[in-house]
């Protein structure tokens, strides 16, 4: 994801905004900055890349407090990350017979037409105090459609 949006940028590296075009990618993808913040994007000449990348962009689920970005044009409903997610493992006994959670069930991760969704962000367990963050759903995404930020 973080190449198409450098495809995107203007790749002058001219450091207007303070870094290079690959490291403003970065922040964009992880939302700490936007499109504005990029100078030369809002120049006429650019303004193909520049629609380019809010469509990019859009694509992208928002940004969620427990740090998924969910790029739904790669996600094929697998549903792999949904019964590897650590808090469904411990909640659903569906998920731990390796089967989608019933939709009575109150879980972080579920797949809805189709699409993997955060059903319930606070339930990730990424949002604990922990020493270390989990991060299996985008471990075992086979389509990378999950990215933890």
């Amino acid at each position: 994801m973080l190449k198409k949006i450098v495809e995107c940028l203007p790749q002058t590296d001219c450091q207007m905004c303070g870094m290079t075009c690959a490291d403003f990618a970065g922040f964009l993808l992880s939302g700490d900055l936007t499109t504005a913040e990029c100078p030369v994007l809002q120049e006429p000449a650019y303004a193909e890349k520049a629609a380019a990348l809010q469509e990019l962009l859009a694509s992208l689920a928002r940004r969620a407090k427990s740090g998924h970005l969910i790029d739904v044009s790669r996600c094929n409903g697998c549903g792999i990350c949904v019964i590897v997610c650590e808090y469904n493992l411990a909640n659903s006994a569906a998920c731990r017979l390796g089967k989608g959670p019933a939709a009575d069930e109150k879980v972080a991760l579920r797949v809805v037409n189709g699409q993997v969704v955060l059903a319930d962000e606070n339930l990730c367990t990424r949002l604990l105090q922990a020493a270390d963050k989990c991060s299996k759903c985008q471990d075992h995404c086979p389509t990378q459609a999950i990215v933890l930020v």
